[in-house]
């Protein structure tokens, strides 16, 4: 069956047949398909379809991102219809998602769980590369939550005055522009930091939250005052959940975010390239939103 990859056009009828998908899928957007359509014509988003007989059969979304390493292409959803996988599908969106994101950032990324051998590999083809870490991933959704106190323990936290801030933490850290979306908290204890967090606030198809890009601490007590003051954050932007990809050896974050009340969906690993991808060159083509109207899930085989 002849089939093709193209932007999502504005329509409510693209967005129909992303959500038909997305249920069949996933089944976790709470967005109507006319919320969709403002999302993904007005929003940070991009998205692109493939097509096979006239009908939407997969779809990818990505979008960008600023935190302290810089700008970053994010792969966030990919979804290929299982009648229609084993078809080179999910590799054609990751590649033409990825030639637009090269116009933006000089790196992309994707998350995929342990056991998503399918998509991993459709990654892999695409030119992605696994990261050095398995991780958990670890999320705490808000509904119900209150802000929680600060923790009476000799530790504050602020908001960063900027980046020069970390300068002994991260050497040859760039400072930060104009980065909208980012958070940067750190934690002073006797005086001195003793730790930053790096929150990320994004909106997708499945919900509107926060990423914790990154947490760093010199003692149990800093760690558990950012993890605090990150939820509570995430709580007064009225966000809908947060999530974090913990590496399996940091056993300080991962128990400080498990007493918040994170919970882990398991074993995943970061796919990352330098953009852009070996043999595609970035620019306008078939696959770009601004020719049409225009970590965290997968579910693909190629």
């Amino acid at each position: 069956m002849p089939t093709t990859i193209r932007a999502f056009d504005g329509s409510l009828d693209d967005a129909e047949g992303l959500l038909m998908v997305e249920a069949a899928t996933f089944n976790e957007s709470p967005y109507s398909p006319h919320e969709v359509r403002g999302m993904l014509t007005a929003g940070p988003q991009h998205a692109w379809l493939a097509l096979g007989d006239g009908e939407v059969v997969g779809f990818v979304i990505g979008f960008l991102t600023q935190g302290l390493q810089g700008s970053c292409w994010e792969i966030d959803l990919l979804a290929v219809l299982p009648a229609w996988r084993g078809h080179g599908l999910a590799t054609r969106l990751i590649r033409t998602a990825s030639a637009y994101g090269a116009r933006l950032a000089p790196r992309a990324r994707a998350v995929t769980a342990d056991d998503n051998s399918a998509s991993r590999h459709a990654f892999r083809r695409a030119g992605f590369f696994p990261g050095p870490d398995m991780c958990h991933l670890l999320i705490q959704r808000l509904d119900g939550l209150q802000p929680r106190a600060p923790l009476t323990v000799g530790v504050t936290v602020r908001e960063a005055t900027g980046s020069d801030e970390l300068s002994s933490w991260l050497p040859g850290l760039q400072p930060l522009a104009n980065s909208p979306g980012l958070s940067l908290l750190v934690a002073e204890q006797d005086g001195d930091i003793a730790g930053y967090a790096e929150l990320i606030h994004v909106e997708t198809l499945l919900y509107r939250g926060a990423w914790i890009e990154s947490l760093v601490a010199r003692s149990r007590a800093a760690r558990a005052a950012l993890v605090r003051e990150v939820t509570n954050q995430a709580l007064l932007a009225g966000l809908e959940e947060i999530g974090a990809m913990i590496p399996q050896e940091d056993r300080g974050a991962y128990h400080a975010l498990r007493a918040v009340g994170f919970r882990s969906l398991g074993s995943f690993q970061w796919l990352v390239a330098d953009l852009p991808l070996p043999g595609l060159a970035s620019g306008p083509g078939d696959g770009d939103p601004s020719s049409a109207a225009a970590g965290r899930r997968d579910d693909a085989d190629d």
